[in-house]
């Protein structure tokens, strides 16, 4: 996601209150630690060991899983990264405008396919019947197996950055521009425009009484649902807006700050409660702070990622009274830059993109992790099934075992039309007892089943 004066953001850090080490970056410096609490290796979780065991047996989290995607030998990094919230499946996008998805915790690959040629891929959300790709001034429709269906484009798309699907009929298109677009997905067109201002809209969340859109610049609107009118205001971050989401009646934001220096980044979170519209006790971490997002199961604890991987799980409620609360781990990246974070609906599952063009799966000390509590079944491509083979010597082999092609012209039971003949079956003759004993009420006549015959047994008549 591009922002002003992010360029800055490595040479500025140091502009904040934290002491520097040895004049470098915290995520530039190796050797730097932190101290008794100390960041546990997820990627580690991957061995298998005893020692190792005893000393995860406490972590919530572990690295089950990294992938290289496609388009990473080529230099483009993972750009976006996105939960599928109706199958079992994670989508990425990258800077070279390709799109992949992949299957299951073990990150099976299933679907691979361009989306443009050279522009990157902005965003990636899924729908009940396929899945749309936000670029710069395009928005891609495919199907999940990678078939395209539609692409549009318009003269009000000009650098687009972020969509939301606000219902399932409607999604919403913002950018570094003017304007935001309002998209109807039932008839493929823009049903209007919403002026934002000059310094456009870089990210838009939902909540259940607004639709959050953030500008990176660090003010946040809050607007209607049905009429898109802007309600209420929030400025959060005096430089920069990095990352912004809202889970219940809170609103937790990171991003940078203007300092004599340039723009720094702030290391404090910040919270807002929406029933006040009014920001609460900040939320310190032990890492910088450049994505974050809520654990959608939880109402109250957040995932926070440092740029190198450092990631922190902390509760907004007792971060600040109990610091042993706080979890803390390393994404195994490297050295890269994490570009991307996305949290599965079950909080089971954490996705990152970096910088290299891998993407990183953390899961939940469960059996089987899931990414949906009710997924559909994935549909997958149909194997042929295997040709059976018989010796000819061999007599024990039931010839039924071989499939018979049941859509063949001729069988070899037909018999030619000069050695057979059509006849029907002929009426069974009605037993002697029950014509004694019938009663006849007009034209129906009634009388008692004497049985002749054995349960299910059954006569056959021959004619000659």
């Amino acid at each position: 996601m591009d922002f002003p004066g992010v360029d800055e953001y490595d040479a500025s850090v140091q502009g904040t209150d934290l002491d520097p080490v040895d004049e470098e970056l915290l995520w530039n410096n190796p050797d730097y630690s932190l101290g008794e609490e100390g960041f546990i290796d997820a990627g580690d979780a991957v061995l298998d060991s005893e020692e190792l065991s005893e000393q995860l047996s406490g972590v919530e989290f572990r690295e089950t899983r990294a992938e290289i995607t496609d388009g990473a030998s080529s230099g483009f990094g993972v750009s976006t990264i996105n939960f599928d919230t109706v199958e079992d499946i994670v989508w990425t996008g990258n800077q070279g405008g390709h799109v992949s998805s992949y299957y299951g915790p073990m990150l099976q690959k299933y679907t691979s396919f361009q989306v443009d040629p050279k522009l990157e891929v902005r965003q990636v959300r899924c729908l009940e019947n396929g899945v749309i790709a936000l670029t710069q001034n395009s928005l891609r429709f495919q199907s999940r197996r990678g078939l395209p269906m539609h692409t549009y484009t318009s003269e009000n798309m000009i650098e687009m950055q972020s969509l939301l699907c606000y219902s399932p009929t409607s999604l919403l298109m913002g950018g570094h521009q003017e304007k935001i677009i309002d998209f109807d997905l039932t008839t493929n067109s823009e049903k209007k425009t919403i002026d934002i201002g000059e310094n456009g809209c870089a990210m838009l969340r939902q909540h259940n009484r607004y639709i959050c859109a953030g500008n990176a610049f660090g003010r946040i609107e809050f607007k209607d649902p049905l009429s898109l009118n802007t309600e209420h205001t929030l400025d959060t971050h005096s430089g920069s807006l990095s990352d912004f989401d809202v889970e219940g009646n809170y609103l937790i934001t990171c991003g940078f700050s203007n300092s004599r220096q340039g723009l720094s980044v702030d290391r404090f979170l910040m919270v807002y409660d929406l029933r006040q519209m009014k920001a609460i006790n900040p939320l310190q971490t032990m890492v910088y702070p450049f994505l974050l997002k809520f654990l959608p199961t939880y109402s109250t604890r957040i995932i926070v990622v440092s740029p190198l991987g450092q990631m922190q799980v902390l509760d907004t409620i007792y971060a600040n009274t109990q610091p042993s609360l706080m979890c803390l781990y390393q994404v195994a990246t490297g050295g890269a830059m994490i570009t991307s974070l996305d949290v599965s609906t079950t909080s089971q599952c954490i996705s990152f993109g970096d910088s290299v063009g891998s993407i990183h799966l953390m899961t939940s000390n469960v059996t089987e992790p899931q990414f949906n509590s009710f997924s559909r079944p994935t549909e997958f491509f149909d194997t042929e099934a295997p040709e059976i083979s018989i010796d000819i010597e061999d007599d024990t082999t039931p010839l039924s075992v071989l499939p018979i092609a049941y859509n063949a012209n001729t069988l070899l039971s037909d018999w030619p039309e000069e050695l057979s003949k059509k006849a029907y079956r002929s009426t069974p003759t009605i037993d002697e007892e029950i014509l004694k004993t019938m009663k006849m009420q007009g034209s129906i006549g009634y009388a008692p089943n004497p049985r002749p015959q054995r349960r299910r047994q059954k006569i056959s008549v021959l004619s000659s």
